[in-house]
């Protein structure tokens, strides 16, 4: 299991819901532009990216190389994606979102995912641990089992 939610990174100062908001803008910027540089501007040397449910890549540079390695999966796809912080507290703040990918052909939508992240920032601003889950959604999934509840 990860070593999650261990203390604070040194020197990190609390953080707030517009440097949070900055983050999150420049995450889908440096998503959609695929610019090296600006992925990685986005981690702290020492970040840890936990991707459901393990470690998926461990230092900016390895957090970078494993964005670039993923670019030919995005080429030709449109999407679009917001994200919003939800809850902070101190140097940890949690986020919500959702991911939206299109019919290049028609426009319309294709899928779409709910991302739930919970960050942590170091006092440069750049993320030192980002904790990603997600949920396609049944209605743009329409093979996805629906729980049913009484």
């Amino acid at each position: 299991m990860p070593n999650w939610h261990s203390d604070a990174p040194a020197a990190a100062v609390p953080v707030d819901r517009a440097i949070v908001q900055r983050w999150l803008d420049a995450y889908v910027s440096a998503w959609k532009s695929y610019d090296e540089a600006e992925i990685a501007d986005l981690w702290s040397p020492e970040a840890v990216w936990f991707y459901p449910f393990g470690t998926r890549a461990v230092g900016r540079a390895e957090i970078t190389a494993q964005w670039m390695l993923e670019q030919p999966l995005f080429v030709g796809v449109e999407f679009d994606a917001h994200y919003a912080p939800i809850a902070i507290d101190g140097v940890t703040a949690i986020s919500h979102g959702r991911t939206i990918y299109y019919d290049s052909d028609t426009g319309e939508v294709d899928t779409g995912y709910d991302n739930v992240w919970v960050l942590r920032f170091d006092a440069d601003g750049r993320c030192c641990e980002f904790h990603e889950w997600y949920s396609g959604r049944p209605e743009d999934e329409p093979d996805r089992a629906t729980p049913e509840f009484d």
